[in-house]
């Protein structure tokens, strides 16, 4: 990695709140100023719990725009005033929002490098957007102006090809897990005790529409009275889950513990993590739960759930939406051995935050 110190590289975000996006951007540019690299921020609204982990080492420009389309000629600017080598955007809205200006950005600054994380499986997260057919146009006709694409998961990379480009600009690389971090906060003593006569179930997610909590609760419904369910998050959904929960006779089974900023002493001692999505990017979360050992058992959707998941190994998966049989999964889980050692260094092997960081630092030096 020669030369390093040369290279200044330019994030932009919309906040630093806890999502899986979010959390990947504040760990690439950490580590990037780490490793010597000149590391800026823009950040269009400046707010989010992860502000307190950001290295003080990099510099912060605050656009205090409310939204990307009113922020984006500010954030234009700013990137040409920095004049960077590299410039890394890490969520789908913003990253399709800047596509159709990256031919003037590139006139401006010809050595500047554009490269795009996508966070989701396009063509769904398209479907349920406000305008449907314009993001797939911009899709089709605007997002290869980037020079690197990065897809989180197989699932992405392949649902761009066939459904909007084809091209080599798309490179794969999975979510990285610190595992450091992971092993060190899973210690601390949690806010919640679960009750060990019971089988604890955890969910860690926000509580919006694609999370489909709602379906984890139905499948709760199926299973045996000793079965309890921990929610970690909150959303939008948070109300009406928590109606649905004692509509369904739920309400002794079920605890809402809201957004706690250490999820890791939960899954350190939770007997399996479910994740019911109707799609993903590629979940951190089932990758966090294995560090630590924690089994999965979830739908399986597209965006890398079967990727990380090898049945009978570290979980199980299920077609999406069918509860009663995800329930039967959930019982069959809990007969398992699972060997948790072996769960938690094949997690480590294959997406350690150092593996994974080094190729990031490829294509930005490339």
């Amino acid at each position: 990695m020669d030369n390093i110190e040369q290279k200044s590289l330019v994030g932009l975000i919309y906040n630093l709140d806890t999502g899986g996006a979010e959390r990947m951007m504040l760990t690439i540019l950490n580590d990037c100023v780490d490793q010597g690299f000149e590391v800026h921020l823009v950040i269009f609204q400046y707010e989010g719990a992860l502000l307190k982990e950001l290295s003080p080492h990099i510099t912060v420009h605050k656009l205090n725009k409310s939204s990307v389309s009113k922020g984006l000629v500010k954030c234009l600017k700013t990137v040409k005033h920095i004049h960077p080598h590299v410039v890394f955007t890490g969520i789908g809205h913003l990253n399709i929002a800047l596509a159709p200006f990256l031919p003037i950005m590139k006139f401006l600054l010809p050595k500047t490098k554009w490269i795009s994380r996508e966070t989701n499986i396009v063509s769904l997260e398209n479907q349920v957007s406000k305008y449907p057919k314009l993001f797939d146009f911009l899709y089709r006709h605007t997002y290869k102006n980037y020079d690197v694409i990065v897809a989180q998961s197989l699932d992405m990379k392949e649902d761009l090809l066939k459904n909007y480009f084809q091209t080599d600009k798309i490179v794969l690389i999975n979510n990285p897990i610190d595992v450091k971090k992971i092993d060190t906060l899973s210690i601390e003593d949690p806010f919640y005790t679960f009750d060990e006569s019971k089988i604890n179930l955890l969910s860690v997610s926000r509580l919006r529409e694609q999370k489909r909590i709602d379906l984890m609760l139905e499948t709760l419904s199926h299973l045996p009275l000793n079965y309890h369910l921990t929610i970690v998050g909150s959303g939008e959904k948070e109300i009406a889950l928590k109606a649905l929960s004692i509509r369904l006779n739920l309400q002794n089974r079920v605890r809402f513990l809201g957004q706690q900023s250490n999820p890791y002493t939960y899954m350190k001692r939770a007997d399996l993590l479910l994740l019911t999505s109707q799609r993903e990017g590629f979940p951190n979360v089932l990758l966090e739960a294995n560090t630590l050992g924690l089994p999965i058992v979830a739908f399986a959707s597209l965006g890398g759930i079967q990727e990380i998941i090898e049945e009978g190994v570290n979980g199980f998966f299920v077609p999406f939406n069918k509860c009663e049989l995800l329930a039967k999964k959930i019982e069959e889980a809990q007969r398992t051995k699972f060997d948790k050692n072996k769960i938690r260094e094949a997690t480590i092997q294959k997406y350690s935050k150092d593996n994974i960081l080094n190729k990031y630092k490829n294509i930005f030096l490339k």
